[in-house]
């Protein structure tokens, strides 16, 4: 007897049926694309579609925009709810830890927030930041850092989502290895128009 996978929505319109009826429930998920392809947003979407007071969102950014930033820009968007931020979502900005810590203490930082919020959405944006910081890791010692990250979101049944600018020439990283679900935003000009493209490049448990 198959396992029935649980899923949840993405927000966006006509996405849910691509990935076979949504986000797999308690998926390790890569959202890559270059930059300015529509990446953070996407995140954002994501996060308040399935954001309440019973289900609580833990946005993490680490070497780049602060929330603050962020938030000035995405509250353009209609899916964009004030009443939920610091309520249903949190966001916390790892950059000095990031710097002066390395990946051991953003870990335990990442460890200690969702031990404490218990949501049932975790985004980390951006994981390349993490990987082209001087924070003198290695290879090893990064993909060390996403094993242990995946275990640990995936312990707290958290369905994960990590943000960042991956080139497919890149597919050798240890991100790959452990990511149940891989999306692939391009953005292109078309004569006078931005064109900007979602590609599901693997979904585990799709249409399930």
């Amino acid at each position: 007897m198959s396992v029935k996978i649980r899923t949840l929505p993405s927000g966006v319109p006509g996405l849910d049926e691509v990935l076979g009826g949504g986000i797999p429930e308690l998926s390790f998920n890569l959202v890559v694309g270059g930059p300015g392809c529509g990446k953070t947003t996407l995140a954002h979407q994501i996060a308040f579609a399935n954001a309440s007071p019973k289900s609580r969102v833990l946005y993490i950014s680490i070497i780049g925009e602060p929330p603050l930033k962020m938030l000035r820009y995405q509250q353009q968007y209609a899916f964009f709810d004030p009443k939920k931020v610091g309520a249903a979502v949190t966001f916390l900005h790892l950059g000095d830890d990031a710097q002066e810590g390395g990946l051991g203490r953003v870990l335990d930082r990442i460890r200690d927030a969702v031990d404490r919020i218990n949501p049932r959405v975790v985004v980390v944006d951006s994981f390349r930041s993490i990987f082209r910081a001087p924070l003198d890791a290695s290879a090893t010692d990064n993909q060390d850092f996403i094993q242990r990250l995946a275990l640990h979101l995936t312990s707290c049944q958290a369905t994960t989502f990590l943000i960042g600018e991956l080139e497919n020439s890149e597919q050798d990283s240890p991100v790959f290895t452990v990511a149940d679900g891989i999306i692939s935003l391009q953005q292109a000009v078309d004569r006078n128009s931005v064109v900007r493209k979602l590609q599901v490049l693997k979904m585990r448990g799709q249409g399930q």
